[in-house]
């Protein structure tokens, strides 16, 4: 029989090694009729009511057809029993009902969404194009590095354009918002290309810029050997429609590729293909979105509002944090966003006279700085201009008056 258990704890200094004993004592059973547990779930309860403890979601087997006798006096922890089935979104995404095209599709752009639209499709047996303006990792870094040392940038190589995207140059979150059935399977990709195995169980998992980019060669080599053929320094320039209907893109401004089958996963900083795209008639809408700036903090000090007297015990991560307010005139939301502990605030300009910011940190998180950006909500009224560019304008404006 297999049971999961929500609510457990650990405090500060208490290893995961003890995790049976609770179950068992939990359940009024001598330790060895516990089995298998694993820890799905582990998160931090740091509210100041209280010390500083590890919170647990697990699941065990105990033997068919013995009685258990949950301990009532645990509050908050709750038994129920499970179907040992596998768990939905497992094997990843399905393209059942999808026949392989006459043309091979093309997914613009290498970031996360590209390299796993890329991944579904050639693990059907699906032959892919994958083309990415920028560069590979290990020569991004070259020309990253010169941009942030020497003020040398280059249009086409830069924090947010080359394999892996921005995130490549990020704390390495790994946050979703909604409950997608495959974000367990994403993980388990990440993991086999090298990704820390705390992932897929940290409430908040985070890779780090530093093992991110290994991460992100791996999974390329992968989907090289699996059949998709991926090409650097290829940016779409133009879209071929005939009848209302895709026929082929153009690249370099010279290279023409048939296909009827386009993925776009370019991210927000493209502007030029959404210029081309408004300009093909490609119907567009503009949507609200945030913007702000960067503050920085040591991290000493969040850590001390955070954890009390236990801050800077070796068993706490770097502590993070989230705020947000209200104001009512005018009606606004500011808050916190992308909260970087114990990371780095980087320059990611994209063109010359603007500016851009983000965070950065490696798996350890060990600077000794905190940072995140302060964002308020900017509405589709707010943009003074008019069609669905007009936040791109707006945008700007905004990072050129930063930088003037």
């Amino acid at each position: 029989m297999m049971l999961k258990i929500n609510g457990l704890t650990l405090s500060v200094g208490e290893r995961e090694a003890l995790l049976p004993v609770r179950v068992a004592s939990l359940l009024g059973l001598p330790e060895e009729a516990v089995a298998g547990l694993s820890v799905i779930r582990r998160s931090i309860d740091a509210r100041r009511s209280r010390p500083p403890r590890f919170v647990y979601l697990v699941t065990v087997r105990i033997p068919d057809g013995m009685s258990y006798c949950i301990d009532r006096t645990l509050a908050g922890v709750t038994v129920t029993e499970e179907q040992e089935t596998p768990h939905t979104g497992q094997t990843g995404p399905s393209s059942a009902g999808f026949p392989a095209p006459d043309r091979r599709p093309v997914i613009v752009g290498c970031g996360p969404a590209g390299l796993f639209a890329a991944l579904t499709l050639v693990r059907k047996g699906i032959p892919v194009l994958l083309l990415e303006r920028g560069k590979t990792v290990s020569e991004r870094l070259v020309d990253v590095r010169s941009f942030w040392e020497q003020g040398v940038l280059d249009p086409e190589s830069h924090v947010h354009f080359g394999e892996g995207g921005a995130g490549t140059f990020s704390d390495g979150k790994l946050t979703s918002r909604i409950k997608n059935p495959y974000t367990g399977w994403v993980k388990r990709v990440m993991v086999d290309m090298g990704a820390p195995a705390d992932i897929l169980v940290d409430a908040r998992p985070h890779i780090g810029t530093d093992r991110l980019r290994e991460v992100v060669v791996n999974l390329r080599n992968r989907l090289i050997e699996m059949g998709c053929e991926v090409r650097f320094g290829a940016r779409v320039t133009d879209y071929i429609i005939r009848r209302g209907r895709l026929v082929g893109i153009v690249v370099n401004d010279a290279d023409e590729i048939p296909t009827d089958h386009l993925v776009l996963a370019t991210g927000q900083s493209a502007e030029d293909t959404y210029v081309r795209l408004a300009e093909r008639g490609v119907a567009l809408t503009p949507k609200p979105f945030a913007m702000g700036l960067r503050v920085e903090h040591p991290q000493e000090i969040i850590d001390r509002i955070q954890y009390g007297r236990w801050a800077g015990h070796p068993d706490l991560p770097p502590a993070d944090y989230v705020l947000t307010a209200s104001v009512k005139a005018p009606d606004r939301s500011v808050y916190s966003f992308c909260m970087c502990p114990g990371g780095v605030v980087i320059g990611c300009s994209d063109r010359e006279g603007g500016v851009i910011t983000n965070g950065m940190s490696r798996f350890r998180r060990d600077s000794p700085y905190a940072n995140s950006a302060v964002v308020v909500n900017v509405r589709i009224e707010d943009l003074g201009g008019e069609g669905p560019l007009a936040g791109l304008t707006f945008r700007r404006h905004w990072e050129e008056r930063a930088f003037a």
